[in-house]
């Protein structure tokens, strides 16, 4: 059994086998790539979908289409990705049961960066590609599971935001003395004349208990020391933790476990329907209310959509 097209996000459970389109190699002709930039055979267009690949690691083609935000259709976007995987610059893998030979027609679809596309990125843009290798794809379902919905609301933030967000980064590295601590993403939003940062982390049903716990001990070393202020100097308090959970079910048992054992008071939680609501409305986000053990909505002005001038 795979994960089919109209079963969707939602539906990556754990412990799910990747099958690529294309075999890993070294075998790519660097000189070739930046030949073909060169000739415009690959595009701006290209480079700016190897660049989003590069870093958020993976999305689908749904996600790309949205963040390209052209009037092109979805199937045309399909065509040109079929033909930058046939050329090594993107693959692309399905999940499911087993290891499969090839991907099935009706196959639920994830793209990722390959050795060519690092070429591109090396010779056509700012990034730094040094420490990219194609070992990086090769994870569990988990992580796909929580990367999928890390690129779902970065677009559905930036969509609300405009120019207001002023950064988003997909597991960012934070040490706090000899620990390492890694969120799934934070990202900043220009608030008047501040800039507001913020730490999002995902949890999974599957994550509980054990995961979920010693995460939260790790993000309460790096928001309730001076760990912080290492990473976000110009602020006078740590980032605000968003939580993001699968459901209501899932967003209680967060709001107790952030409570009950660590000293973190500056968090919400949100879950993945709730992103769809917008976020500046009660509902998108909750507070944990310990006396009551329950969740209740709250309003974040911040998030107010943007104004002509923010666009």
């Amino acid at each position: 059994m795979y994960i089919k097209k109209q079963q969707g996000i939602p539906a990556i459970p754990a412990e799910l086998k990747q099958t690529f389109a294309n075999k890993f190699t070294l075998n790519i002709g660097k000189t070739e790539i930046i030949k073909r930039k060169n000739n415009n055979n690959l595009t701006e267009r290209d480079v700016k979908i190897a660049k989003f690949l590069f870093q958020f690691r993976f999305a689908t083609a749904e996600q790309i289409h949205t963040f390209l935000n052209e009037q092109s259709s979805i199937e045309n976007l399909r065509g040109r990705l079929e033909k930058l995987t046939h050329s090594r610059i993107l693959n692309k893998f399905m999940l499911g049961d087993y290891e499969e030979d090839e991907i099935p027609t009706d196959a639920f679809e994830v793209y990722c960066l390959d050795l060519g596309g690092r070429y591109l990125l090396t010779n056509f843009s700012n990034e730094d590609t040094t420490d990219w290798y194609s070992a990086i794809n090769m994870v569990s379902s988990e992580i796909v599971n929580k990367t999928l919905f890390t690129v779902d609301f970065y677009l559905r933030l930036r969509e609300t935001m405009g120019n207001r967000l002023i950064y988003f980064k997909a597991e960012p590295i934070f040490r706090c003395g000899k620990k390492t601590i890694i969120p799934s993403f934070n990202f900043c939003i220009k608030d008047g004349s501040i800039n507001r940062n913020y730490i999002g982390e995902i949890v999974r049903d599957f994550d509980f208990p054990l995961y979920a716990r010693e995460k939260a001990e790790k993000l309460e070393q790096l928001l309730m020391t001076n760990a912080w202020k290492k990473y976000f100097y110009e602020d006078l308090e740590p980032p605000v933790l968003f939580v993001f959970t699968e459901n209501d079910d899932n967003a209680l048992e967060v709001g107790k476990l952030y409570a009950c054992t660590t000293e973190i008071e500056r968090f919400r939680i949100s879950t993945d329907e709730r992103i769809q609501i917008p976020l500046h409305e009660g509902g998108a986000f909750l507070k944990y209310v310990v006396e009551q053990n329950m969740l209740k909505k709250v309003k974040s002005s911040t998030f107010a959509p943007i104004t002509n001038t923010e666009q």
